[in-house]
Parts: structure tokens; sequence; C-alpha cells
């Protein structure tokens, strides 16, 4: 397989960004221990903190993530969360054509 890419950004309301903080943290910790999961970084808008960006790479195609990931129970779960918290998503895929590396050898959380 090759590796997929998703970056979306969240707008919460001021009122519930501190709690959909907290979701996106739990849910990662979760997604994390799934076999196909590669890697993500969780951002917080800088001068907008009820903007949030999910940077996250699968070692997985579109089609099977569609149909086997987005249904499982987390992911079934978070979609409910969004609406009851009236979360705002703009998503989007890519897959890598080149590849550099890094200096991060801290976690942030």
């Amino acid at each position: 397989m090759q590796n997929l890419t998703f970056s979306i950004k969240f707008t919460a309301k001021q009122e519930n960004r501190a709690q959909f903080k907290e979701v996106l943290l739990e849910l990662f910790k979760t997604i994390s221990s799934e076999e196909n999961f590669i890697n993500a970084t969780l951002h917080e808008g800088l001068g907008k903190p009820e903007e949030f960006l999910v940077y996250e790479t699968w070692n997985d195609n579109i089609e099977h993530f569609l149909n086997v990931q987005m249904k499982k129970p987390y992911a079934v779960a978070i979609e409910k969360t969004l609406i009851d918290m009236e979360i705002q998503r703009e998503p989007a895929a890519y897959t890598p054509f080149a590849y550099f590396g890094t200096n991060l050898t801290e976690k942030l959380v």
C-alpha cells in the first residue's frame, strides 16, 4: 500500500474549543493503536485557538480507509461528536511524491 495523508481543519465554537481539544487528544490515543496508522500531528491555531489542524498519515489507500477505518466505532462516534458540538470540518486527502527528514525528536504530547 502507499501512504495516505489527511489534512483536516476543524473550527470549534469558542465555548467548546477546550472540550473539542480533549476529544481530539482522546481520538488520536485510540487511532494510534491502529495497524495501518503511521503518525499524526495536532495543531492549534496561533491567535485562533478555536481552529485546529490535524495532519495524519496512514499506510492505506483511500478506498480501504473509507470502507474500513471510517466504519470503526471511534470513527462513527467522532462523526456524531462533530455534529453535536457543531464543529466545522475541512478535510483534504493526499498521497506523497517526495520525502524529507525531520529533526523533531521529542513528543509534543
